[in-house]
């Protein structure tokens, strides 16, 4: 298929997918929906996958101008949103799975999984271990390259499959951990910009619910539990994944603020080779992932702060 056969294609397949129940009966939707599932057998599992993959919704246009070091910035510079790269089911499996991990956490089955005390949330590491901190051993923040973890989950190897193959995360950064945050209401990420013992860009996914992230060169949190210095504030759909590169990942920080209900989200990077865990080999099945073939559209949306 090139190009312009997938638009078409991407058109009919949508509007299979939302088969509209308007002014009908019960038999004229049932009807519909028999027409929609046969219409879907017509496309090949690589044409459905390139629909689906032109489907997503992609804005790479933030802007925040902020006085950083004598200069007008933009800070939210290499921040990408993608949506709709997970849909409901595949979500929901994603779920199901981090409930499970949390359970062999709760029992001590998993050699790297907490709550921190306070309003953090409950994390979980894989591929590596790392302190957020320097912890009051004198242990700098960053990876510890004598510490063990368990592997990858193969539905997490999945995702990041994904991730490539569908122009989310670039070939020459596919990740190789991760870290999944378990936040109950009330809980939250202070204002950090990620250790660079970690390649950019990494991404983050979300589920359960919508919370928003704030960006900002000078954000910190105060005494009295506020937040100062949030020049940006981005709303995270579920299913949604949020890529952090260049000033958006070296040059704001950013924090989230305490969510109003139950989420979950999981943070894929690649760790600078120099940096991995001296038992480090990588997976097999995340070598020479390349993103499929398709011609994409730019962002044209905008979304701008002076």
């Amino acid at each position: 298929m090139n190009a312009s056969q997938i638009n078409v294609a991407s058109d009919r397949f949508c509007s299979l997918e939302q088969v509209d129940a308007v002014d009908m009966t019960l038999e004229d939707q049932e009807d519909a929906c028999r027409y929609a599932r046969r219409e879907k057998h017509n496309f090949s599992r690589e044409q459905r996958k390139l629909i689906q993959v032109m489907n997503v919704k992609r804005k790479r246009d933030f802007l925040c101008l902020e006085n950083v070091n004598g200069e007008m910035v933009n800070i939210l510079e290499g921040l990408e949103l993608h949506t709709d790269v997970f849909n409901a089911v595949e979500q929901q499996k994603i779920v199901d799975k981090v409930c499970e991990l949390q359970e062999k956490a709760r029992k001590g089955e998993l050699k790297r999984g907490f709550t921190p005390k306070g309003k953090g949330r409950s994390a979980i590491q894989f591929g590596c271990c790392f302190n957020y901190r320097t912890s009051k051993a004198g242990t700098p923040a960053g990876i510890l390259r004598h510490e063990t973890v368990e592997p990858l989950p193969a539905l997490f190897k999945v995702i990041i499959r994904r991730l490539v193959e569908w122009h989310v995360l670039p070939p020459t950064c596919v990740p190789d951990c991760c870290v999944v945050n378990i936040y109950d209401e009330g809980d939250c990420i202070p204002p950090h910009v990620d250790n660079h013992d970690f390649l950019r860009p990494f991404c983050t996914v979300s589920f359960l619910s919508e919370c928003n992230i704030l960006f900002g060169s000078n954000l910190k949190l105060e005494e009295n539990g506020e937040y100062s210095g949030g020049s940006y504030s981005l709303p995270l759909p579920v299913g949604s994944v949020l890529v952090l590169n260049g000033n958006g990942a070296n040059v704001a920080k950013h924090c989230v603020p305490e969510v109003p209900t139950k989420r979950i989200s999981i943070t894929f990077r690649k760790m600078n080779e120099s940096k991995r865990p001296i038992w480090f080999t990588p997976e097999p099945d995340l070598q020479w992932i390349q993103p499929l073939q398709v011609e994409l559209e730019s962002s044209s949306s905008s979304d701008h702060v002076y």
